[in-house]
């Protein structure tokens, strides 16, 4: 089956790096760690719904050229929750023959799992680590790459000074034990902190960075960190058109509408001869004002955007507090959400495409399909020495 995708982004900051020892994105207004590729796609070359009569039905000012989510939606996730424009273009949506289609990236996340790639490629070379107790290494790298990254959360300071000493990820050989040693010291930091508050950690926060200690642990001398290595210092990410790429190649036979993105154009231009996916498929860059399917996508890609972001900065047990105190509104809101979800889910799984921790999995799982949040999502798994 072919489909015709049509898609706009959100957050699309084009590069992460360090800047003295902060993320470039901790200065930007509401920074948020998620990039958000998204829109709506249908069977074939046409739907039979016509989103420019959805358009029409919003009644947009005289003044507005095009469908904007910002013209729809104010504020956060909650807030957003409480349009009636939004809770129209959803129902729309949903009624229609139209699916839902994203692709949400943790950006710092993903700027730092190749170290546990690393940490597990040194462990397997000297046969250290027995996976079987995690239910296989898939299992236990997912758990660990958790872990870095709820040690980034809790302890920022720390470890992206640690990264910006070492200049990660230029992280050269002669140097990757006493990084890895660096971070161990900030895990470790974790266990007297719990300590010294007379075990109140919770015990699956605790759990995870003793095992990732132990990890790092097993790693102290480590030789090289192949995965994280690259020449620029302090660059984390340069660049998302990769994964405009990963959303063709899913759908390799099918036709790819994008809002201009004169970078991500260009980039492909350079490569489009020599890359198979990219010669081989169908795809281009538009004005959104000629389209209305890409306006949709607008307010889809914006609003996912905020809800990614809601979750990812929200603990499990608050965001099972914030659903309790949803009003009637926006709860009708948040279920049509959840609806068009389940729909594209049923229609094709790869249509909703995550790079986020275990964490946010389960807590999107607590939001929006009623999960429970006191579920441990992943029992310890750390391997056997």
């Amino acid at each position: 089956m072919s489909y015709t995708f049509y898609y706009d982004e959100s957050n699309n900051i084009r590069s992460l790096y360090l800047t003295n020892g902060r993320f470039n994105t901790d200065s930007h207004e509401n920074p948020s760690p998620c990039f958000v590729l998204a829109g709506i796609a249908c069977k074939g070359a046409h739907a039979t719904s016509n989103c420019q009569e959805l358009i029409d039905s919003l009644q947009l000012p005289p003044t507005a050229t095009e469908l904007k989510f910002k013209q729809v939606a104010k504020g956060g996730f909650l807030d957003n929750l409480k349009s009636a424009k939004v809770t129209q273009v959803l129902k729309w949506l949903l009624d229609s023959d139209y699916y839902l289609h994203y692709m949400n990236l943790n950006m710092e996340y993903w700027s730092l799992v190749d170290i546990i790639d690393d940490c597990c490629d040194h462990a397997d070379k000297h046969g250290m680590l027995n996976y079987a107790p995690a239910g296989g290494r898939r299992q236990y790298v997912d758990y660990h790459k958790d872990a870095l990254y709820y040690l980034m959360c809790k302890y920022k300071g720390d470890f992206l000074a640690a990264l910006s000493k070492y200049r990660y990820p230029n992280v050269t050989s002669k140097n990757a034990a006493p990084f890895i040693k660096r971070l161990n010291e900030v895990a470790k930091k974790n266990r007297q902190v719990s300590a010294r508050l007379g075990g109140k950690m919770s015990k699956e926060d605790l759990s995870r960075t003793i095992s990732l200690s132990k990890l790092f642990d097993l790693c102290r001398n480590i030789e090289s960190l192949d995965m994280v290595y690259t020449s620029d210092p302090y660059k984390l990410i340069d660049g998302l058109s990769v994964f405009y790429r990963h959303s063709i190649s899913l759908f390799a036979s099918s036709h790819h509408i994008f809002d201009n993105e004169f970078e991500i154009e260009k980039s492909f231009k350079k490569v489009s001869t020599l890359d198979g996916v990219l010669a081989s498929s169908k795809f281009e860059f538009v004005d959104s004002k000629q389209f209305p399917p890409v306006q949709v996508s607008d307010v889809i890609s914006g609003l996912l955007k905020n809800y990614f972001t809601f979750i990812a900065k929200t603990s499990a047990a608050d965001l099972a507090e914030a659903k309790k105190s949803l009003t009637h509104k926006q709860l009708e809101c948040l279920t049509l959400l959840q609806k068009l979800i389940e729909k594209s889910d049923g229609e094709r799984s790869e249509l909703l495409y995550y790079v986020m921790s275990q964490t946010e999995h389960h807590k999107h799982g607590v939001f929006l399909f009623d999960k429970d949040a006191k579920d441990e999502f992943v029992r310890v798994v750390g391997g056997n020495a």
